[in-house]
């Protein structure tokens, strides 16, 4: 007796005839992939449309410089290609200082950086206004520099906020990604810009915009409705954030300040801490102008009343270090004060005091401190002009900016010599002056549409231009 497991067994052994589709079936399937495949062709064109045209209608995030480089047409001022374009949180920019979140951050495909390599390096936007310079070390003996400005004109939108980077001192520059921003104007908008290192960096003046990817992606942070008036950062971080409460208009966003405070921010963080600070001394109830800086781990602060506050940039408490000569005075356009200027070098804190300082004459002078308690005059300082900006890169080392010039002092202000600059010192002269070690320095000429920096190799004694263009 055959069991039914084997009747299975000898139909599953078969032979199997398959079944053909009705004629004209394979022909039908043929026409309707071809169909789908022109409607998928259809839609992207008309996603490109659609890309394109935001990307004019919408202020974009610039990829070329505003500090001290030169914009680009598709970066700054122009159209925006889509791996720069704005996530929509940015778009909706406010006068609140509301910090964008990481999650509502489009990271593009392609990050103009201070880190970019040569194939995917922006252009710089054309007719470049560079208004504050940084530089940072690249860990190999090198330096890396950044330019913050304003593109054009001509710039399609208010959003001209745009960045340069370089890599060799202001040869040749390169685009890099900026807050979408306008630039200063009451409580909104950013004119300066200071990095801890390759990565972290803040543009500010008034408000305030962190980055921890070296240019992009960018973020405001929450100010507490004060301005930020001036950061300085250790190198890697942490960094000192100077704060105020101001009622100036216009580009004029640091005028008018009754209070500052002070406070500390690691680099790649997007919170400030208050420093705590002794009392009575950051409010004068008149306008007025404080001065910080920043040697090592330490930081310096000269207070609208003329005190003279130290300790650690991570914040904790701070002491009343001793009273300066002289009291900084209202402030000047770029936020810094018009009658005393701190500055340090790798040995000393220097002051130069506008109006000669306490028991003084009106002649400009120069005095040191090795801690900031007592005060030691030195002479007096060159009176061609307003100075505006005062460095040291090495010990001895004193270079001045100037509305008439730069000038240099290898002894500490004891003797003084008038940089050559080519091409003429620009008219206005400068509006800031830094020297990143004790041979190379960099300035800012006080008329930004010059679209250009000046470089010096030697000490601060020789100035040559270098446009920002790329």
């Amino acid at each position: 007796m055959t069991s039914p497991r084997d009747e299975i067994d000898d139909w599953l052994g078969g032979e199997v005839e398959p079944l053909y589709p009705r004629p004209g079936s394979l022909d039908r399937i043929r026409y309707r992939a071809r169909r789908r495949k022109a409607r998928q062709a259809a839609f992207a064109a008309a996603g490109c449309a659609i890309v394109l045209a935001a990307a004019v209608s919408v202020p974009q995030l610039v990829g070329g410089g505003q500090q001290a480089g030169k914009p680009n047409s598709a970066l700054a001022g122009g159209t925006t290609p889509a791996s720069v374009r704005p996530s929509a949180s940015q778009s909706a920019l406010s006068s609140s200082a509301t910090p964008t979140s990481k999650s509502s951050t489009q990271t593009p495909p392609l990050q103009y950086s201070m880190l970019s390599t040569t194939t995917s390096r922006a252009p710089v936007p054309p007719h470049f206004r560079p208004t504050s310079v940084t530089f940072v070390g690249n860990n190999s003996g090198g330096v890396v520099g950044a330019v913050i400005g304003q593109a054009g004109p001509p710039c399609v939108t208010q959003f001209c906020t745009s960045l340069a980077g370089t890599s060799d001192y202001g040869t040749t520059w390169y685009g890099v990604s900026a807050p979408y921003a306008t630039g200063p104007n009451g409580s909104n908008g950013v004119s300066q810009l200071r990095f801890a290192d390759l990565s972290d960096g803040w543009a500010f003046g008034p408000a305030l915009y962190e980055t921890s990817g070296g240019g992009y992606p960018w973020h405001r942070e929450s100010t507490g409705g004060q301005r930020v008036i001036d950061i300085e950062a250790a190198a890697g971080g942490p960094a000192l954030g100077l704060f105020a409460t101001c009622t100036g208009t216009g580009p004029a966003y640091a005028a008018n300040c009754t209070s500052f405070s002070l406070n500390t921010s690691a680099a790649g963080s997007r919170t400030w801490t208050p420093v705590s600070l002794p009392a009575g001394l950051m409010a004068t109830g008149q306008p007025g102008s404080a001065s910080l800086v920043v040697t090592g781990k330490t930081g310096y602060l000269l207070a609208p009343t003329g005190a003279v506050l130290t300790g650690p940039v991570s914040g904790g408490t701070w002491r009343l270090a001793g009273q300066a000569p002289c009291t900084p005075g209202p402030a000047r356009k770029s936020g810094q004060p018009s009658q005393a200027l701190l500055a340090t070098s790798p040995q000393q804190l220097m002051i130069v005091c506008a109006n000669g300082g306490t028991g003084t004459s009106s002649v400009p002078t120069l005095s040191t401190s090795a801690n900031g308690s007592r005060w030691q005059l030195v002479g007096a300082v060159p009176r061609t002009g307003s100075i505006t900006s005062v460095a040291s890169g090495t010990a001895g080392q004193v270079v001045l900016a100037m509305t008439a010039g730069i000038y240099q002092s290898a002894d500490t202000g004891k003797t003084w010599l008038p940089a050559r600059v080519t091409g003429g010192t620009p008219a206005g002269g400068f509006s800031f002056v830094g020297m990143t070690n004790a041979r190379d320095g960099v300035a800012v000429p006080a008329d930004a549409a010059l679209g250009m920096i000046y470089v010096s190799t030697d000490g601060g004694l020789q100035w040559r231009q270098r446009p920002i263009a790329g």
